[in-house]
C-alpha cells in the first residue's frame, strides 16, 4: 500500500511539474510558451536561434525589413537590449528621446527603465509580433505596479493575460542605440 501511495504522489508530483497549455498559438518549449512564428530564439521550432541582425518571420529567419520605416520622421529609432534579445522601437516622445540619449552616453543615468505599452502587430522590427506605442514610450527609475518585467522573446504572452494593450518593462535593458530622424 506505501509503494502505491508514493507512486502516485510521484505521479502527481510530475504533472506538476509539466508544463500548463500555453495561450493562443503559443508552444511549449524548454518549459515557457513562445511563438515559433516570430522567436528568435525558437524560430519555427524548439531550440532554432537566429543568427544575429535577422528576424524570424513566419518561423523562419530572414533579414530585417524596414518598408515605410525607413520614411519616418518627427521620432526617432531607439534599439533596446534586454535578456540577450534586442527591440527595435519607433517612438515620437521626445522625453523618452531625450531620456534615451542620455542613457546612450552614460548607462548608470537614471531613470533607466523602459515601460513601453505594447500593441499587437509588427512595426519596424518584424522579428516581434507586437511592438511598443510610439506615444507612450517612458523611463521610470523602478517597476510600475504592474507584472510587466519579461524578456523581449516572452512579451507577447503579455496579451494573453490582459483585455487592453499591456505595459512592459523589459528587464535589466540598456540604450544600444538612437537615430533621430
Amino acid at each position: 500500500m506505501r509503494r502505491l501511495l508514493a507512486a502516485a504522489a510521484l505521479a502527481a508530483l510530475a504533472g506538476c511539474m509539466n508544463a500548463q497549455p500555453c495561450p493562443g498559438n503559443l508552444e511549449v518549449c524548454n518549459g515557457a510558451c513562445v511563438d515559433l512564428a516570430a522567436d528568435p530564439e525558437h524560430c519555427g521550432a524548439c531550440g532554432t536561434v537566429c543568427a544575429s541582425g535577422k528576424a524570424c518571420v513566419s518561423g523562419a529567419c530572414t533579414d530585417f525589413t524596414t518598408g515605410s520605416c525607413a520614411n519616418r520622421t518627427n521620432g526617432a529609432f531607439v534599439v533596446l537590449e534586454s535578456c540577450g534579445q534586442t527591440v527595435k522601437l519607433w517612438t515620437t516622445s521626445a522625453t523618452f528621446i531625450s531620456q534615451a540619449q542620455v542613457l546612450l552616453s552614460n548607462p548608470a543615468s537614471t531613470p533607466n527603465l523602459p515601460v513601453l505599452q505594447l500593441t499587437q502587430g509588427a512595426d519596424c522590427d518584424a522579428q516581434w509580433t507586437w511592438h511598443p506605442d510610439a506615444i507612450e514610450a517612458r523611463f521610470e527609475p523602478g517597476p510600475p505596479d504592474t507584472q510587466c518585467s519579461l524578456c523581449p522573446g516572452s512579451a507577447s504572452l503579455l496579451f494573453a493575460y490582459t483585455p487592453i494593450d499591456p505595459l512592459w518593462c523589459p528587464p535589466g535593458s540598456s540604450v544600444l542605440s538612437v537615430d533621430v530622424r
